[in-house]
């Protein structure tokens, strides 16, 4: 099988899969609701046949079940129950893992027999608890449906020459524990269709169709209608294939191509304006922009430094520089998606751990339309869930509990994205307890995490952000969803990681909310060129608050840490990179000095230079604490280190 037929097929089955538990989660509050059931419908027939298709047999029968599932769902012979929708939830879930087998070049196995027997009970209108009891008898081979089904009454097939010689097949209904005897009830077109998927698989039946007579008005109750007749013929041969009797099927034929060519004229357009690139090709296309960026920088600083100006050469580099910024946007875009994508987990998340919980939650989503980087989308997405299961198993009460605090039982947990100039806010918030800032300080000093005399000269806000230290949970036991002191850590490291910067606003008894301020695209980075004495460094600019001058007479020692009061009211702390870099403090009485606000604290350097977008470029010697986020070239063509202000403040702490 050609590879990229496999990887369009993994792409588009996994979104078709996406979509189809968004739907579910609407289906359990509107389980009546045609578009629904023919959305999930649609979505399960489209999997079997692109499974069908890579001959992932199956996977094939385990969308058929589902499909047929809804299929009289959409009749209205069966509704949607919360027990059916977490069946079908967990049987996604096995699809998910199917195709992570086919991915890795494996064909998937049959699913888990006890989930599939669930479906197809519950397909049949049953309980699954009934249709779990053991089968007491063995069925012939030629028995349709085995295991369970095996001591009710069922179809049985046999296959038998005709009189032209062709082979044709008999179906009649017979209980396994009486004689040859047969019952009187007609043939569903469902149980026929199940006969020929059980006995060669999904339109694999061999032979021509058989010929039994139901186009005589005195047919018996045991005979074939001439719908099951029809369906028999398309699975066998395909729709209007049939040899001989064809006369039906090749009537229904042209009205199909009829109904459906309007839609390929009016949409033909359409598709042919989205195509799927491979993501590799786009970092590589991002890079090449990258690399021009640098060089637009470089050729501006050149013509600047041309003692005699030549307008022609001026001009060219201003177009360069226009013509570089449009392509480096074309770019950017292109690598832009949807918050969609990164909310999308979130409602089956927040319902499967508000019932085990037993929390009754409301998920508010906002800004799914507000775009960000792909590489954003695809770190943030497993920190993300950790953040919402945390609100979830440590911010929100039980219900007894808000009661009896005056709030309402159903507490709201919002997940939020906002665009903030060449930032993205992305927020996750609830109306639970609040965060208990001493409490947290407690654990801490009670699990050795910091020492007392450390958490002395903590503010609260350093006592909020402890909970982001590695092995800190506030949690007294380990559960399923927290407890073992992993996760925050991740959250912090990975927004880190991302040039982002996260933030705690929180309430006792009103609720907490967690703050990430992203980049929208990791490509270009905007800095800020530093001196220190001769040395040229950079922060980003997105990191940078103020840029101040230093009044001695402001700078404080408290608790034995240098302090500086900034905006009049505003103490925060005093970090010397001269020290903290070059082992060397800045005297601020002789040496030229000049301060940048971060969050972290008043950055003391030699002199601000100036703003450039700069691409970053990893450091291999780097290590876990460096102080650096990366490198980049200046427009002199100077190699320049990128400061990380996080690790700054983390050291000045320590020394």
């Amino acid at each position: 099988m050609d590879n990229d037929i496999l990887l369009e097929f993994l792409a588009e089955s996994r979104e078709l899969l996406s979509q189809a538990q968004d739907q579910l989660l609407r289906l359990e509050s509107q389980p009546d609701n045609p578009e629904v059931l023919s959305a999930i419908f649609r979505a399960f027939h489209t999997l079997k046949g692109g499974a069908g298709f890579l001959e992932a047999q199956n996977m094939v029968d385990w969308c058929h079940h589902l499909e047929d599932l809804f299929d009289k769902m959409r009749g209205g012979k069966l509704r949607a129950t919360a027990p059916m929708i977490d069946a079908i939830l967990r049987s996604t879930d096995v699809i998910t893992s199917m195709l992570d087998d086919m991915a890795r070049g494996e064909n998937p196995p049959a699913g888990p027999a006890g989930l599939g027997r669930d479906i197809q009970a519950f397909s049949r209108g049953e309980s699954p608890a009934v249709s779990a009891a053991p089968a007491q008898a063995t069925p012939s081979p030629q028995a349709v449906g085995g295991g369970a089904d095996a001591g009710v009454p069922g179809l049985w097939v046999t296959q038998t020459e005709r009189d032209g010689g062709s082979t044709g097949l008999f179906a009649e209904r017979r209980d396994p524990t009486a004689a040859e005897t047969t019952d009187s009830d007609a043939i569903t077109q469902d149980e026929f269709e199940r006969v020929l998927d059980n006995l060669y698989g999904q339109g694999q039946a061999p032979g021509a169709a058989p010929m039994p007579a139901p186009a005589k008005p005195a047919a018996s109750a045991d005979d074939i209608t001439q719908d099951e007749f029809e369906r028999v013929l398309d699975a066998l041969h395909g729709p209007g294939h049939a040899p001989g009797q064809a006369s039906t099927p090749a009537a229904a034929a042209p009205q199909k191509i009829e109904a459906s060519a309007p839609r390929a004229g009016n949409g033909g357009a359409a598709e042919e304006t989205s195509i799927r690139v491979d993501s590799t090709r786009l970092d590589q296309a991002m890079n090449q922009v990258g690399e021009l960026v640098l060089l637009r920088n470089r050729l501006s600083a050149a013509v600047a430094r041309m003692g005699q100006e030549d307008e022609a050469l001026a001009r060219l580099a201003r177009e360069t520089d226009l013509a570089v910024n449009d392509l480096q946007n074309t770019v950017m875009r292109l690598r832009m998606q949807p918050c969609k994508r990164l909310f999308q987990s979130l409602p089956r998340v927040v319902r499967d751990a508000s019932r085990s919980l037993g929390k009754k939650v409301r998920l508010e989503l906002e800004g799914e339309d507000v775009e960000i980087d792909k590489t954003v989308v695809d770190a943030l997405s497993g920190p993300l869930i950790h953040l919402v299961r945390n609100a979830l198993d440590h911010g929100i009460e039980d219900p007894a509990s808000r009661k009896q605090a005056g709030k309402a039982e159903e507490a709201v947990l919002r997940v939020a994205a906002h665009h903030l100039g060449d930032k993205v806010q992305i927020l996750v918030g609830d109306d639970g307890r609040g965060m208990n800032a001493q409490k947290i300080l407690q654990h801490a000093i009670s699990k050795s995490v910091i020492t007392p005399q450390e958490g002395a000269r903590l503010s609260e806000r350093e006592m909020l952000d402890l909970i982001f230290l590695p092995g800190f949970s506030t949690k007294e036991q380990v559960s399923e969803l927290s407890g073992r002191g992993v996760g925050m850590d991740v959250v912090r490291s990975t927004v880190t990681s991302l040039r982002g910067r996260i933030d705690i606003d929180t309430a006792l008894g009103k609720g907490s909310t967690i703050t990430m301020e992203l980049p929208l695209t990791m490509a270009v980075l905007p800095v800020l060129y530093f001196r220190l004495r001769r040395e040229t460094y950079a922060l980003p600019v997105a990191a940078i608050e103020n840029l101040l001058a230093i009044d001695p007479e402001h700078v404080h020692s408290i608790s034995g840490r240098l302090m500086v009061q900034v905006d009049g009211s505003r103490v925060v702390p005093y970090i010397d990179l001269g020290h903290l870099l070059q082992n060397r403090p800045i005297d601020l009485s002789k040496d030229q000095s000049e301060g940048i606000l971060i969050e972290q604290g008043l950055l003391v350097v030699s002199e601000a230079m100036g703003t450039e977008d700069s691409v970053v470029k990893p450091l291999d010697i780097s290590t876990h604490d460096t102080l650096y986020q990366g490198a980049t070239i200046s427009g002199n063509g100077e190699v320049v280190l990128i400061l990380d202000g996080a690790a700054l403040a983390r050291v000045q702490r320590k020394s």
